[in-house]
């Protein structure tokens, strides 16, 4: 039988989340426990959220080849009502199970996309949470300044010397897309916001889950404008981030597991 411990504190969405996935494990069997300890245990899936809380779960995991799952914000739609579950890692990190995926989750879950717009007044930069000066600086380097919005982690106040971008709290990526031509990210969620917004993407980081349908350098922006160059096309990529997340109904059905157990079971 397979055995599943979910790590979970006090924080109030992670209690939450811990009786769906205890419901969901137990639909198909599978034998639940939790733990509020920071540390892998072995013999058993071990499952995660995302925050600072499982250092030393997430790596003893990794490093001991310890199955383990992780819960994260999810990529489009409501972030109170899904969210991202994969293998071994957040983001562009995790193993999501993604061969051989098709579009029926797309079309349960998704929504029109508009198509790409290059027309926006400004370019928008968007931080990460994590330091990242010399990356910064290297972009204010390259970047004509005047035509640079800056729009800062919400929970991290910076400008770095840019305008600030619009919108009336830190965490409005949906205003600061709205006037922008391009968005560029090193592997900020904000890249995956801006393909979905129809806002060309460039993106520095391998990690970042919308790498496959963005440039990967202002330089290679330029270029592609200069040589009038067809943009990424995106179908084939919202079919897959739609594998990546999961409902409050899903997890407590079991269907997340159905998809991710693949791997497990292999």
């Amino acid at each position: 039988m397979v055995k599943v411990v979910i790590h979970c504190n006090q924080v109030k969405w992670q209690k939450e989340y811990k009786k769906y996935f205890a419901r969901g494990f137990t639909r198909h069997g599978v034998q639940v426990t939790t733990t509020s300890h920071d540390a892998p245990v072995r013999g058993a899936v071990n499952v995660i959220f995302a925050n600072n809380s499982w250092k030393k779960t997430m790596a003893g995991c990794i490093q001991n080849n310890i199955p383990l799952l992780t819960v994260g914000r999810c990529f489009f739609g409501s972030r109170f009502d899904m969210v991202a579950i994969g293998w071994d890692g957040f983001n562009g990190d995790a193993d999501f199970c993604l061969d051989d995926v098709d579009d029926s989750r797309w079309k349960k879950h998704g929504f029109e996309i508009p198509d790409w717009n290059m027309s926006g007044e400004y370019i928008l930069v968007c931080g990460e949470f994590r330091n990242m000066k010399p990356w910064y600086k290297q972009l204010q380097n390259i970047l004509p300044k005047d035509e640079v919005r800056f729009r800062s982690h919400p929970f991290v106040n910076e400008l770095h010397g840019w305008k600030k971008a619009t919108g009336k709290k830190q965490d409005d990526i949906k205003t600061a897309l709205a006037g922008a031509g391009a968005c560029i990210t090193y592997d900020s969620i904000a890249g995956c916001d801006a393909v979905l917004a129809g806002v060309p993407s460039i993106t520095y980081g391998p990690k970042s889950i919308a790498w496959d349908v963005s440039m990967k350098s202002y330089e290679e922006w330029i270029d592609l404008i200069a040589n009038y160059d067809v943009l990424p096309d995106r179908e084939d990529w919202c079919n897959r981030l739609a594998y990546c997340q999961w409902s409050h109904q899903e997890i407590m059905d079991g269907d997340f597991w159905e998809h991710l157990k693949k791997r497990e079971t292999k």
